[in-house]
């Protein structure tokens, strides 16, 4: 009785290290979009351009607040040169108060300058954003082209593993040649190679893809679902576009905080003045006075500064017409490589591949009613191979020049 107690209690763990084990090992797997938002939500990249969002509101803040005041107190003995005046003390003591002021062109000029920074922290955010989802994107197809040709590389292998069996069973029986054994096991050690190899590759890409979003499991699988490509536009629509470059809009407002600079270096010639108010004590007077204290541009009228300024705008725009320029060149060369994969893909959709199929049917026909040899069979093979692995290539490359059209238009075009 008790040993079919301890059994019961044996098979009831086991049942229950059975049901638990597939759901502790189970490794999770991700769709396109759910890369996207963990790698904006976790990338450290993104929590750099947030800080400096902080930063440059926080520079706002600054350009709209005041000086603090100054107050100066003096005191001190003091001695009558002549007849002491009957009950006065032998002591003095001053104080001063002052308040800087800013002129409001001043101001105003350090508080456009100020929020002229924090736009261009926002477009910088913008910038990271798009780039990095644009990376992701290009990182989650790369994983997906290398499984699919591992899957290819998998299947190719099967055959020609099936393939060694049949000949390993004609050379035993002296139905074929033992050269024939030599050549199909060549074949699949050549084929184990480059599933090795593409297991490898599959595990690369990985790496890549997990380094560009951070906290992802050492272990996971993406959701082997393509996404969807927008109607492409056509080039003269696509250079327009270029004016949505997330990084072109960035330098765009570098532009107008060099002329905001500008302007407050030439506001800070005649900044603003000082007033200034003052109590004095002497043994027999008391004094109060009321002043003003204006810089003098008149030895320094900032000429170096505005001259610096004036250089940045200079520069912002030179950096503007070379990106644009940057950008009409790699617009018109992604354009270009689209045009050839679309016309590869055709290639292949209407005709290759169904030609590289019908050929390996006839060659395999062919040995198996001894009217072709293995070499010839195995050839038929490998080529059909290269075909289907340059077609999944081709379809890849349609997506990864798509990809870089989008980078360049600041526009999804590829959509999870």
């Amino acid at each position: 009785m008790l040993s079919q107690t301890r059994w019961r209690k044996a098979c009831r763990l086991l049942w229950l290290y059975c049901c638990i084990t597939p759901v502790a090992f189970a490794e999770t797997t991700f769709d396109l979009k759910t890369l996207l938002d963990k790698a904006v939500a976790e990338n450290p990249m993104m929590a750099v351009s947030k800080a400096q969002i902080e930063a440059a509101a926080a520079g706002i803040t600054v350009a709209r607040s005041f000086y603090n005041p100054d107050m100066e107190v003096m005191a001190g003995p003091a001695r009558y040169r002549g007849v002491p005046t009957p009950g006065a003390t032998e002591r003095n003591y001053g104080i001063t108060i002052s308040q800087p002021l800013d002129f409001p062109g001043t101001r105003t000029s350090r508080r456009e300058l100020a929020e002229q920074q924090l736009t261009y922290a926002e477009k910088g955010i913008h910038t990271t954003s798009f780039d990095l989802r644009n990376l992701i994107k290009q990182a989650y197809l790369t994983v997906l082209l290398r499984q699919q040709i591992l899957q290819m590389l998998g299947a190719n292998l099967s055959i020609l593993q099936e393939i060694q069996t049949k000949i390993k069973r004609k050379v035993d029986v002296g139905e074929a040649a033992r050269y024939e054994l030599i050549k199909a096991d060549t074949e699949v050690l050549a084929a184990e190679r480059d599933y090795a190899s593409a297991q490898t590759r599959i595990d690369e890409a990985k790496a890549i893809l997990r380094g560009m979003i951070g906290n992802m499991p050492d272990t996971f699988e993406v959701k082997s679902e393509l996404p969807a490509i927008s109607t492409l536009p056509s080039i003269i629509e696509l250079r327009k576009s270029a004016e949505n470059n997330p990084y072109l809009q960035q330098l765009i407002t570098a532009k107008d905080s060099a002329e905001a600079k500008l302007k407050l270096e030439q506001a800070l010639r005649f900044p603003g003045l000082t007033l200034k108010s003052d109590f004095t004590q002497d043994p027999d007077l008391n004094t109060f006075r009321v002043g003003v204290v204006v810089p003098l541009p008149v030895w320094n009228r900032r000429e170096g500064q505005i001259a610096q300024a004036a250089a940045g705008i200079d520069e912002a725009d030179a950096n503007i017409k070379l990106q644009q320029q940057i950008l009409r060149k790699e617009i018109d060369s992604a354009y270009q490589r689209t045009v050839i994969a679309s016309n590869q893909l055709k290639v292949f959709e209407n005709g290759l591949l169904q030609q590289s199929e019908a050929t390996l049917s006839r060659a395999q026909a062919a040995y198996k009613f001894g009217e072709r040899g293995i070499l010839e069979y195995l050839d038929a093979q490998r080529v059909n191979r290269d075909v289907r692995r340059d077609y999944l290539i081709a379809k890849f490359d349609y997506f990864f020049s798509v990809l870089q059209i989008e980078r360049f238009i600041g526009s999804d075009l590829v959509q999870p």
